[in-house]
């Protein structure tokens, strides 16, 4: 969940994953020894060319673990902390993103938030903070030249390690945090995700919203804020993650400089009592009064180190596929649906997201699900396993095209304990066969096991549109079929 002063709009987390994502800007620049970059933005597209990218990993002397990787297309770097912080690790409401909040909210010598941005700003730095359920993440951006990486990484050190945590910024969490909690609930998306993880796992951490409920804000505490600040972000459970023009050296350094100033407490936070169950599958329908519908289907699936972790993600990007195939292209009842993966516990969760007409919420459903049975029945065909892996593979070039992309991969490395390839997703994924997917699904999905939520008006339910064959020029088709007063929004 993204804080609005460092990056723009404060959306919830369901927001984020269900956006759509900006353009990544190329990581290619020429410059001579005389020309100096002056803006953190990453250069011009230029066409994406693969890059041998080599990853190192060390642990600092307190016990951060960190990776890094060098590039030279421009005279800047991303550095990326992360901590097992996120809203799920406390038993108390609110408590791990109220601590989020304050952490930018002032530091000794610079007691406000447009204090600690607005250096930054005049350091050409950029700060940009997210939690979610398990972690908070913290990333700063800079020049590479030692005059501007100085302090902004030391103020960035000290926002992390030693900041003021004090009862004004206290206030100032606890109000913002009714705020996001407040538009959560008028946000339809964000008002279903919340309901699906309150039904999911009830009287639980991971049934609490991100910023906790306005009654535990009431009675939430500076003292409890810190301690939770002392144990989460102690050095042992911080993650690091560097990309950018930096010698080895200087990573070493820096990881070292900001692993050195967080607290040192090896006393990890206690996560959720573990459980992958998505409980009992049933249909549940909230009444709102919104244009379009809310469908979300959930079912337990496995996490990211499990062995057929792969085969259900691929499984899962074809089935997506046929979905905006016949549900879209065919029929336009929809202009997008999306799968999802949520880390839960020690295990996983699928999602199936996707919005649509009150009066085609019923028959869409019906389709999907019969789409599914099918799917677990005879698996993916030859042609969409071949057509996947073949997209996968072009990604590569794309996906080390720029520095953010590089990271975002990276922090996943770190995160999960991969092997320190950013290639090798994509390498195990052209090994896979049809078959080995379709067993894949059948261990660990059942074509009943979905919960399904809805969210939207009560409506007479109309039979779906008949599908059509996608007109062969993209510009002619009617993406949304049905009737102007039902088109997907």
């Amino acid at each position: 969940m993204n804080k609005p002063a460092h990056v723009g709009c404060h959306a919830l987390l369901v927001i984020a994953l269900l956006g759509c994502c900006a353009q990544a800007l190329a990581d290619t620049v020429s410059h001579s020894s005389n020309l100096r970059l002056q803006s953190l933005l990453e250069p011009d597209i230029v066409a994406p060319q693969p890059r041998a990218l080599t990853v190192k990993g060390w642990k600092t002397t307190a016990g951060s673990k960190v990776l890094f990787i060098r590039t030279t297309a421009a005279p800047m770097f991303d550095v990326h902390v992360s901590f097992e912080a996120g809203s799920a690790r406390s038993n108390i409401p609110g408590l791990a993103g109220a601590t989020y909040n304050m952490l930018s909210e002032g530091v000794p010598g610079m007691e406000s938030h447009q204090a600690i941005i607005g250096t930054f700003q005049s350091l050409g730095a950029r700060l940009s903070m997210d939690i979610g359920l398990h972690r908070s993440e913290f990333s700063l951006r800079s020049l590479s030249e030692v005059e501007k990486r100085a302090p902004a990484l030391r103020l960035f050190s000290q926002m992390l390690g030693s900041p003021l945590l004090s009862d004004d910024a206290l206030v100032r969490a606890k109000n913002e945090a009714k705020d996001i909690l407040l538009r959560g609930i008028q946000n339809p998306t964000s008002f279903a995700f919340q309901t699906l993880k309150e039904q999911l796992a009830p009287e639980r951490p991971y049934a609490q919203p991100t910023f906790g409920t306005n009654e535990a804000l009431e009675s939430l505490t500076r003292q409890a804020v810190q301690d939770f600040h002392r144990q989460a972000y102690s050095a042992p459970t911080a993650q690091i993650t560097l990309v950018g023009d930096l010698t080895l050296e200087q990573a070493q350094l820096i990881s070292q400089q900001i692993s050195s100033a967080l607290p040192g407490s090896r006393q990890a936070v206690a996560g959720p009592n573990s459980s992958s169950s998505a409980g009992t599958p049933k249909n549940s329908h909230i009444e709102r009064e919104l244009q379009q519908t809310q469908l979300l289907l959930a079912q337990s699936t496995v996490p990211r180190k499990h062995a057929d972790y792969l085969a259900l993600d691929a499984a899962n990007m074809i089935f997506e596929n046929r979905l905006m195939t016949q549900l879209r292209e065919k029929r336009g009842l929809v202009y997008g649906t999306e799968i999802l993966q949520w880390d839960w516990a020690d295990g996983a969760l699928a999602v199936i997201s996707l919005r649509t007409s009150p009066h085609f919420s019923q028959g869409t459903q019906t389709l999907l699900r019969s789409m599914f049975t099918d799917y677990l029945r005879d698996g993916p065909t030859q042609q969409e396993v071949d057509q996947l892996k073949r997209r996968m593979k072009s990604s590569i070039a794309h996906d080390t095209a720029n520095n953010s992309q590089i990271l975002d991969q990276l922090i996943k490395i770190n995160r999960y304990d991969l092997p320190l390839d950013l290639d090798h997703t994509v390498q195990q994924m052209q090994k896979l066969t049809p078959k080995q997917i379709k067993d894949a699904l059948n261990r660990h999905l059942e074509a009943d096991g979905w919960h399904v939520l809805t969210v939207g008006p009560t409506a007479e339910q109309q039979p779906l549109p008949a599908p059509v064959s996608p007109s062969a020029d993209p510009l002619q088709q009617d993406i949304c079929r049905a009737t102007q007063t039902f088109m997907a929004i």
